[in-house]
């Protein structure tokens, strides 16, 4: 949704704020991944049981 406005918009000083700000929230989002997995704090996905017949 909000690409689809990026890409509409005739204002490219909003697309170059919205760029920015887009670009320090994958930052952001990656630090705390990282903090999640050095700390063990991320929890593993529900795993298929090992059923052999």
């Amino acid at each position: 949704m909000i690409n689809q406005a990026l890409t509409s918009s005739l204002r490219s000083d909003i697309v170059t704020k919205f760029t920015v700000i887009s670009n320090q929230m994958k930052k952001y989002y990656g630090k705390g991944l990282l903090l999640l997995i050095s700390e063990k704090w991320l929890e593993q996905p529900p795993q298929a049981l090992d059923r052999k017949v």
